[in-house]
């Protein structure tokens, strides 16, 4: 199968799950779509790019990517056109920030071709897992991560790029409550905050644990440096009207 100028293997699934959901009523991240694209990376070159079911991968304890993290990922999101089209919104931008991102944790570069036509590709197929519901989308994950069996401390050798995807309702589906903390930082000057890495955000969850035992939905974050300017949200971007 050609996508543009990228050669895919495409594995045939022998049966859909998608009869055994409601796509349009889905709690966020836990039911996943038919297929899944994957492409690993070795001896300098990248492997064949495949779309295969959706499934477990194997994974040795030696993994570096478990014991050092290196690691980073996308959320994006597909909707269906009035006239029932997969239309994806800026994957571009997604495609350079996650190559930002791999550029910053000593990843070689994700090529264009096997993001952005894997990506098409992939949708494409599953594109009946798109809810039809107004504010129901399907939310795609493209993940990078080391895969190199050592634990020895440096970049790895080898990587698998893989996407993922599942239809989800709103996040939230009331008002969000926030506090702002002084407590913990998310990002601090020369550090990891401008890559999204998995570190990242393992790194804000007990900020985010005592924020809902105190009746919050999330956290609002301060800069690390003077703790007196707001950076972001964990689940969002925000935006505020002064003086309206």
């Amino acid at each position: 199968m050609t996508t543009l100028n990228l050669q895919i293997s495409i594995e045939k699934i022998n049966y859909s799950r998608i009869k055994e959901q409601d796509i349009n009523n889905s709690s966020f991240g836990k039911v996943f779509s038919d297929r899944m694209l994957v492409a690993d990376y070795r001896d300098g070159n990248w492997q064949e790019v495949k779309i295969v079911p959706y499934g477990n991968i194997p994974m040795a304890p030696s993994l570096s990517v478990l014991h050092y993290g290196q690691t980073v990922f996308e959320g994006l999101k597909a909707y269906r056109s009035p006239t029932g089209k997969p239309l994806l919104f800026r994957p571009e931008a997604n495609y350079k920030r996650i190559n930002e991102s791999a550029f910053r944790l000593c990843m070689p570069p994700i090529p264009e071709d096997i993001f952005l036509d894997g990506l098409k590709e992939l949708i494409r197929l599953d594109s009946d897992w798109i809810p039809t519901q107004s504010g129901s989308v399907l939310y795609i994950r493209p993940i990078y991560f080391a895969t190199d069996e050592s634990v020895g401390l440096k970049p790895a050798n080898s990587y698998k790029f893989i996407i993922i995807s599942c239809p989800v309702g709103a996040y939230y589906s009331e008002p969000v409550k926030l506090i702002v903390t002084d407590k913990y930082i998310r990002a601090a000057e020369g550090g990891t905050g401008a890559a999204k890495c998995a570190g990242n955000y393992g790194g804000s969850l007990l900020a985010d644990k005592e924020a809902k035992q105190l009746g919050y939905d999330n956290v609002l974050w301060l800069d690390g440096k003077e703790k007196k300017y707001i950076e972001e949200c964990g689940t969002m971007n925000v935006a505020f009207v002064i003086n309206d």
